[in-house]
């Protein structure tokens, strides 16, 4: 009895509050209040908004997914709020040389992860090729690098962590989390990525296995 007293004291203030704001937001217009409640039951929950037209709003958590050579996830952030791409990718590549000593050689990611200072900083960290496509009109400069053969396979091998990402979402279920609050929904999406990484090991070794009995 006093566990559902407590659950009440818990869910009867917030219900009141999801109540008034529905008021402001139908009766009154008002689609900006302070401190919306999004969700009942995960409070961790953010609204997402990536500028797609047939998605205007979205619910749940961004994830920065880092990737690397035979589809391993190397590193990954659940981030708060809708924060900009261009303040992931920095961080990604200080993951990449924490976990494996040295920044990679090549650094790719779409064009909403561009900026000059993100190139500058991600060279100054000792990356070779930064491959971010950058945004707006381009320079006859940049354009040619842009055209550069190195250029365009990074942006090819981007183009394939697309995949990556449908599978961890499909695949892999993290698409929508089933652990509740908000250590839960850190260590589910934990173990999609855990998991992703173990079948892409094991895919790895049975090629690596089959090729071998051929040759």
């Amino acid at each position: 009895m006093e566990t559902e007293i407590v659950r009440l004291q818990h869910f009867l203030p917030l219900v009141e509050k999801v109540i008034a704001q529905t008021k402001e937001r139908i009766w009154g217009g008002n689609c900006h209040v302070q401190g919306k409640v999004l969700s009942l039951f995960e409070p961790h929950t953010e609204v997402i908004r990536k500028g797609k037209v047939h998605k205007p709003n979205e619910f749940g958590r961004l994830v920065r997914i880092d990737e690397v050579e035979n589809g391993i996830v190397s590193g990954y952030e659940v981030l708060e709020g809708n924060p900009s791409d261009t303040t992931a990718f920095i961080p990604a590549l200080k993951q990449h040389q924490a976990c494996f000593g040295k920044a990679p050689e090549t650094g790719t990611a779409d064009r909403g992860y561009f900026s000059a200072k993100n190139e500058r900083e991600a060279q100054e960290m000792g990356v070779k090729r930064v491959a971010v496509p950058a945004r707006g009109k381009l320079s006859a400069k940049r354009a040619a690098l842009q055209k550069q053969r190195w250029f365009r396979r990074a942006l090819r091998w981007r183009a394939g962590c697309e995949a990556t990402i449908s599978t961890l979402k499909h695949s892999f279920s993290m698409l929508r989390a089933t652990y509740k609050g908000n250590h839960g929904f850190q260590r589910y999406v934990g173990w999609s990525v855990i998991t992703k990484n173990l079948f892409s090991i094991a895919r790895y070794q049975e090629r690596r296995r089959r090729h071998g009995q051929a040759d």
